[in-house]
């Protein structure tokens, strides 16, 4: 607390509000503004965690409406959000590079996890109309059923648009779904998975199945 030297016009000691009063060797008053403390600079280490921590935020805040159908179920078995799912796993399951250029490998980032089983040989390709999916229906030996719904989703993951359908039936066996908002130079990330249509809970672990540049 700042103590009054000479009544309300004259000089003070000690600090009120965010000024410094004292008095220096010559009798003369001295106010000063407080000084701030200084933070701690980051070490090495943990300005490399950061790095990646935003790349992978940056990456799962443009796929979060994917995230909350099909990480809803593990999510919640966890008492977190879909998001924060997300994004523990690909830190500990996706970071590739060194610690001074870390990276994001896309085949390990994971939009849905469950029990459905995964498909083999299903397909994406940027077509003139669209990016154009392929699966096989078949199920024999699996878990799942041909009335299934397939999540297909194009993600630009250059600039965080993002487009995708929930209600493909697995049966129809190809669908087409539109680029998201580009310009030349962006990479598209193509992933699908599955959903079971009497329970929206009970999905397939996502498949990467590729990526594009637009031209």
């Amino acid at each position: 607390m700042g103590k009054l030297n000479l009544g309300i016009l004259g000089g003070f000691s000690g600090t009120v509000g965010t000024v410094v009063g004292s008095t220096n060797k010559k009798g003369e008053d001295i106010i000063r503004a407080k000084s701030k403390r200084a933070r701690p600079a980051s070490s090495a280490g943990q300005v490399k965690q950061q790095a990646k921590f935003g790349m992978v935020t940056g990456f799962m805040q443009g796929v979060n409406p994917v995230l909350k159908t099909g990480l809803k179920y593990s999510a919640t078995a966890e008492g977190i959000s879909p998001y924060v799912y997300a994004c523990r796993h690909a830190l500990v399951n996706a970071i590739t590079g060194t610690d001074e250029s870390p990276e994001l490998d896309y085949a390990n980032v994971m939009l849905s996890e469950g029990t459905l089983n995964r498909i083999p040989g299903a397909t994406a390709a940027q077509t003139d109309n669209g990016v154009v999916f392929n699966w096989s229906d078949t199920i024999e030996g699996f878990t799942g059923k041909v009335t299934d719904n397939v999540c297909l989703v194009v993600y630009n993951v250059t600039n965080g648009e993002l487009s995708f359908s929930t209600d493909t039936v697995r049966s129809v066996k190809t669908a087409t779904v539109p680029v998201p908002f580009n310009t030349a130079g962006d990479t598209l990330l193509f992933y699908l998975f599955f959903r079971s249509a009497s329970d929206p809970l009970q999905v397939s672990t996502s498949q990467y199945l590729g990526s594009a540049e637009i031209v």
